[in-house]
């Protein structure tokens, strides 16, 4: 991910409207809950252990540059996640149970991805849509999902800082996030 974010850098002539993502905080959203009352954690920490219980852990590929809502003008720049049939299964189980006590269920499709960067300036936008569009980023990543974490996002003046509130193994995982290997 660095590499890409790296490229589209140099890219830039300056970068002032640009959001980059801390290559350590770089995530897959499964669901975003929003702000919540923190007497909830204990019930939505509840349905979490239970969809992680009910499912195997899978391996993610990522791989392709796309952006939000397009590459000619985007908001958001990402690396997209292949839509595995276990990473659907999963993400829908967690909506579905979260649905039950009270979360909205998702209306749009589940578009798995990781955000490299945010852009506020439309010539910034404009730049790294042609940027983003010329890189050929095919299969990239391979990690092994053996669990999932509910983190706790606060945004700050230099993005959100994530902080890990409990991780669910999915069943037959363990408590490590992910093992990742980057491709050459």
């Amino acid at each position: 991910m660095r590499s890409i974010q790296d490229g589209l850098k140099r890219g830039l002539k300056g970068d002032t409207g640009v959001n980059w993502a801390r290559p350590e905080s770089i995530h897959l959203t499964l669901k975003f809950l929003g702000e919540i009352d923190p007497e909830r954690v204990g019930g939505i920490a509840a349905e979490l252990e239970g969809a992680g219980m009910s499912r195997p852990g899978f391996t993610v590929s990522a791989g392709g540059v796309g952006g939000f809502p397009n590459l000619k003008t985007p908001r958001v720049i990402w690396v997209g996640i292949e839509q595995s049939p276990e990473l659907k299964g999963l993400h829908s189980d967690i909506d579905e149970r979260l649905g039950n006590i009270g979360f909205e269920r998702e209306e749009r499709g589940f578009t798995p991805h990781l955000t490299l960067c945010r852009i506020k300036s439309m010539a910034d936008s404009r730049a790294l849509g042609r940027l983003a569009s010329d890189i050929k980023a095919e299969k990239m990543l391979d990690f092994k999902a053996d669990s999932f974490i509910l983190f706790e996002s606060r945004l700050g003046p230099k993005g959100a800082a994530h902080t890990a509130v409990r991780t669910f193994p999915l069943r037959g995982g363990t408590e490590n996030a992910y093992q990742a290997t980057e491709k050459p």
